[in-house]
């Protein structure tokens, strides 16, 4: 199953920085199961507008990657998601903490 293909993103600089082919995780927060719930790539640059999109296509996974499960792994603790549970999209993963996440991803990504 594959998530929305438009996602509202914050005006900011981040969202300026964001290119086709640049990986994204599906994170959910506000449930019960928080954490990674898909994962895969942006199709587009962000368009502005009264609300900024942007396109991309996320495999949503059969089980999600809880937070739970990840706060405690070293490389994980300090991501965004974490220290700033409100701030608006698009967070950020440094280049260690995404080759952390690569591996706990599901095969088919």
């Amino acid at each position: 199953m594959k998530a929305h293909e438009h996602w509202c993103v914050a005006d900011n600089y981040r969202t300026r920085l964001m290119v086709p082919g640049q990986p994204v995780l599906f994170w959910v927060s506000s449930h019960p199961r928080r954490g990674i719930w898909g994962a895969g790539t942006l199709t587009g640059t962000p368009v502005p507008g009264p609300q900024w999109k942007v396109a991309s296509d996320i495999v949503l996974f059969d089980e999600p990657i809880l937070a739970s499960g990840i706060q405690s792994i070293a490389a994980l603790s300090a991501l965004e998601v974490f220290r700033s549970p409100q701030q608006s999209n698009p967070s950020w993963v440094d280049a260690s903490a995404w080759a952390v996440i690569r591996q706990l991803l599901p095969s088919m990504m």
